[in-house]
């Protein structure tokens, strides 16, 4: 669970448009989080089995996965900025 989900508690208890942001904003910031890390621990696999006569498939897999999880691990972030700027605008401040 994210540490500013009250906030997002907060903002559905007042049927704030926010809300909406704030929700598609941690899905994508964890997705991307989650890819990426586990695109790096796949490179060291990719570059094993590469090196092992296996296939150089996992790593290339890797190298493409792992721009894409940082893109959207961003995009995240920057809903979840639009959210609290949204709610600051209303005059909702975050306290956790």
């Amino acid at each position: 669970m994210s540490l500013d989900y009250p906030f997002y508690e907060d903002l559905c208890r007042r049927k704030h448009r926010a809300a909406w942001w704030w929700l598609i904003g941690d899905r994508l910031y964890y997705l991307g989080l989650v890819s990426a890390v586990l695109s790096i621990s796949g490179a060291f696999a990719g570059l094993l089995a590469g090196l092992l006569d296996r296939g150089w498939s996992s790593l290339v897999l890797a190298a493409v996965t792992f721009p894409i999880g940082v893109m959207v691990f961003f995009v995240g972030a920057s809903f979840k900025r639009r959210s609290y700027r949204l709610a600051k605008r209303d005059g909702i401040e975050a306290r956790w």
